[in-house]
This record gives structure tokens, C-alpha cells and sequence, in this order.
């Protein structure tokens, strides 16, 4: 074997360096690294620039979604706000009164109840949901197929007038549900035109200023002669109704009014001693359901106003006989008294029983 000429080697070596090094470009590693640096800060103050402006408007932003590294914490949030009850937003968080939602009973935000047997009130929560054959028509004035029956419950939502809002109010809203939550009467109503509405409490009444218009509300007088013939001849329940019906201008004889703030069980929960428990927190503690969670209905307050009547109904009728005795529901007049009072119907009474021993 022929001896390898090391120095021709490593000449021919040294040749084949020189032609690689002139076939292939001079990048320097320090020139390119310096290029990606801009690059790379330009991608950071872009994704800084697009998570500003999401904060800003409070809307998810395109170029923001793509250039964000870690897309978690929005799918994150996007998760949580699909969950969320419409309701729920509207009385937490959403603020402008468009975006508010009508309230309605939440059979998904339903818990045992604290203070009553689950199963009874169970059977009376039922009722606080529309029954599908009965079903609630907005605004429709009498039902025309729902019968009253022999128990009524009233709820009425109103509007802040004059220069003190929150101490004058004026009736906006009238509603009935009969025995079994079904819709009787729902109604706005017109506010008079010498009354000015400074208020209209549209977060926690619902109503709105086209509500009160003259095309979608019916007078006032309209509306209280149909609740003086709805009431008449039947049991009243109601949550403080004495509000309800001075507003309204009518008397219910209180024999047979079956008010939830003034039963004695239900009083018993009230934060201080003689104070009136709220609807809210009755509905919650008996029946496990949280009511009014965004803006309130009239529609709603009546149905758990009768739900909470029906799941002490017997205790109920026992205190009100031992108050009043036994009465029978013949004996109410067949129109609630408009005006007058308690003492002008005994002082016409008496008139009738001297005119008779005079004869």
C-alpha cells in the first residue's frame, strides 16, 4: 500500500474549505438573533396592545385571541358566563336597563328549604312555574280561560313620582293568580297625566316607559273596576296587600284577607323582633327558591305569595278562626267596597236595625 502524502492532504483539505466557504452565504449568528429580537418584542406589545383594549370594551377581541399565548383564562371565562342564568347577570352585573331580563322563578337555582318539610314544600313550589296549558299572557287584562276561583292572590309593582321618588309611588303594574299560580289578570296601568314619574325603578320594577304609554296600559279606573269585581265574593292573599289595596283604592274585608307578612309563623323568621319578614326571604327559607333575582313581576310575587300560603294553609285558616271565628265565605259581599269604610257599613247597619224597631 502506497504511503499517504500528508502535505498534499492537507493542502487539498484546505482547497475544499476556501470553495465551501465562497458557495455558501456569511450569515453571522449574532446579526440573525438580533433580527428576531424587534420581531418577537413587536408579537408582545401587540398581545399587550389587544388585552388592553379587551379590558377596555369588555369584548372579546379576534386579533387578541390569536397573537394570546395562553388562550386558557378566556375560554375559562366564556365557560362561566354561558352557565351563568340570563337572570342571574341581569341583577348582578348587567346595569343598563335594555339588557335587563324578566324575572321568573328559578327551578335551577331551587335548594332544600331550611325551615319547611321538603316534600311539602315541594308540592307548594309547583305552582311557581306557568302551567303549560294555562299559559302567562303579558299585559292581557282578564284571562279568558282562567277562572278566578275561591282564592286570589294580588301583587302590584310601582313607579317613583314627584320630587321624592323614593317615598311616593304610583301604581304601574297589577296582577292575580288563582289557587293553582294560573294567571288572572295582568295589567299595566296609566299613570295620571298631572302626575310626573321621576323614577321609573326600572331594576327592580321591570317596567319601562313604554309600558306606561297610553296604547299598552289601560287607565286607572278601568283597571280598579276589574279588580272590584275579580276580589269580590273571595279569599285575598297577599304580602303586605294592604299597600296593594290602598293604592288601589279598594277594601277587602279582613276576615277573609290572607296577608304572609302578618302570619305568625312566618313572622317568627324576621330579622328583629316586629319586624315584616320579606317575600324574598320567605320564598327563600320555606320553599328553597330564590325569587326576584333580576328585575321583579308582579306575575312572579303573586305565584309565591300563594305558594307560601298553600304550604301553611291549615296553621293559616286555625289563626285566623281563632281571631275571627267561623266564618263562611257567603257572608263577603259579592264587590269589594270601593271607598268607605269599616265604620260607615256598621253605622248603616245600625240605621237599619232602629228603622225596623221603630216599625
Amino acid at each position: 500500500m502506497a504511503p499517504i502524502d500528508v502535505g498534499g492532504l492537507s493542502s487539498n483539505w484546505k482547497n475544499l474549505q476556501a470553495k465551501l466557504k465562497s458557495s455558501t452565504p456569511t450569515t453571522p449568528p449574532k446579526p440573525s438573533r438580533a433580527d428576531g429580537e424587534p420581531h418577537s418584542s413587536l408579537k408582545r406589545k401587540r398581545s399587550h396592545k389587544a388585552n388592553g383594549e379587551h379590558a377596555q370594551a369588555g369584548t372579546v377581541s379576534v386579533k387578541g385571541k390569536r397573537e394570546t399565548t395562553n388562550p386558557r383564562p378566556a375560554s375559562s371565562r366564556k365557560r362561566l358566563k354561558m352557565d351563568e342564568p340570563a337572570s342571574v347577570g341581569a341583577s348582578e352585573k348587567q346595569h343598563d336597563a335594555k339588557d335587563l331580563s324578566r324575572s321568573v322563578s328559578m327551578p335551577s337555582l331551587k335548594k332544600p328549604p331550611l325551615l319547611s318539610s321538603p316534600s311539602d314544600a315541594n308540592v307548594a313550589a309547583s305552582i311557581l312555574e306557568p302551567h303549560p296549558d294555562f299559559p302567562d299572557v303579558e299585559n292581557e287584562g282578564v284571562s279568558e280561560v282562567v277562572l278566578p276561583g275561591k282564592y286570589i292572590a294580588l301583587d302590584c309593582e310601582m313607579v317613583g313620582v314627584g320630587p321624592e321618588p323614593d317615598r311616593d309611588s304610583a301604581l304601574a303594574r297589577v296582577s292575580l293568580v288563582n289557587f293553582h299560580g294560573h294567571q288572572v289578570y295582568d295589567s299595566y296601568v296609566q299613570v295620571p297625566p298631572k302626575i310626573k314619574v321621576t323614577d321609573y325603578r326600572t331594576k327592580v320594577s321591570g317596567i319601562e316607559p313604554r309600558h306606561l304609554q297610553s296604547d299598552v296600559a289601560r287607565p286607572f279606573d278601568e283597571v280598579r273596576s276589574d279588580l272590584k269585581i275579580l276580589l269580590g265574593g273571595r279569599i285575598l292573599v297577599g304580602h303586605a296587600v294592604k299597600n296593594d289595596l290602598d293604592v288601589l283604592i279598594l277594601q277587602h274585608d279582613k276576615r277573609f284577607i290572607r296577608d304572609t307578612s302578618k302570619f305568625s309563623k312566618f313572622r317568627a323568621l324576621a330579622a328583629r323582633p316586629g319586624w315584616t319578614p320579606g317575600l324574598k326571604l320567605l320564598a327563600d327559607k320555606l320553599l328553597g327558591v330564590q325569587i326576584q333575582v333580576g328585575a321583579h313581576s308582579s306575575v312572579e310575587d303573586a305565584r309565591a305569595t300563594m305558594a307560601l300560603y298553600r304550604l301553611e294553609k291549615d296553621d293559616f285558616e286555625q289563626e285566623i278562626r281563632q281571631k275571627y271565628g267561623n266564618i263562611r265565605l257567603e257572608a263577603v259581599a259579592p264587590e269589594v267596597d270601593a271607598g268607605g269604610s269599616e265604620e260607615a257599613t256598621k253605622k248603616s247597619r245600625n240605621r237599619k236595625k232602629k228603622k225596623k224597631r221603630k216599625n
